[in-house]
């Protein structure tokens, strides 16, 4: 494995609360049951199921940064982590893929966790065929989240500059703001009891998740209002490479 992976690994394991999402990743289904029910967001919009529906089986399909998330059995997932059911590792800044080959793909909350995202664009942009689309989301209000590294927010205006060179069919709100709002309650409630310690700011943001989560499920309203976008946790896109 090479030393910096290796060395990602390794910080992606530091703390408890990357410890425990470590731990429950042996648990695919579980992992993806508990991110649906507890976790600070509620998704509104198009979602990636939604998004790859029209490509029958045959479609070369690319999933980047997929870590556990099996959407569909003949999707590619891509990692930098080898997770299970990752099926190629490698940097998304440097697909081992050819030119122009791929029908769709995935990149969902990866490229804030990147430091050069309009690298991973261009890479996108390059893989998929002429016509072919993409499927991005990304954060707008929401905390920091290191799995291992956070560097990126953007706005929907900032998004689609990030996405200037390919045309974008649509763009819209992920996550709403009642979805902002609780993760940055559970993060302010654990600030303000913590007094400091990075040990008892893990366990009361696991506890403040707990208490306050249920709170997202107001985005199943509000999420859908076209306001939200001013307060949105998360946007998504789908940008189409333009033809030849």
């Amino acid at each position: 494995m090479p030393g910096t992976l290796r060395q990602h690994m390794e910080v992606e394991r530091t703390g408890l609360i990357n410890r425990l999402k470590c731990l429950l990743r042996r648990s695919p289904m579980l992992y993806r049951l508990l991110i649906f029910l507890i976790s600070p967001v509620c998704f509104s919009g198009v979602s990636p199921q939604r998004f790859l529906d029209p490509y029958p089986q045959g479609s070369l399909l690319l999933n980047i940064g997929a870590g556990i998330h099996r959407y569909r059995k003949d999707l590619i997932n891509l990692d930098i982590f080898p997770y299970e059911g990752v099926d190629v590792v490698a940097d998304a800044t440097a697909l081992p893929i050819p030119d122009s080959t791929c029908d769709a793909i995935l990149c969902e909350f990866l490229l804030e966790h990147v430091p050069d995202p309009a690298k991973v664009v261009s890479e996108i942009l390059r893989v998929l065929k002429p016509g072919g689309r993409a499927y991005i989301a990304i954060p707008f209000v929401y905390p920091f989240h290191a799995s291992p590294n956070d560097f990126h927010r953007w706005s929907i205006e900032g998004l689609r500059k990030l996405l200037k060179d390919g045309t974008i069919e649509d763009i819209n709100t992920r996550s709403g703001p009642t979805s902002a709002l609780t993760a940055q309650l559970v993060t302010w409630s654990a600030v303000a009891l913590s007094f400091g310690s990075e040990a008892l700011y893990s366990i009361f943001s696991l506890f403040f998740l707990l208490l306050f989560f249920p709170l997202k499920f107001l985005d199943l309203l509000f999420g859908w209002y076209p306001t939200s976008i001013h307060g949105a946790a998360d946007f998504y896109a789908i940008v189409r490479k333009p033809p030849l």
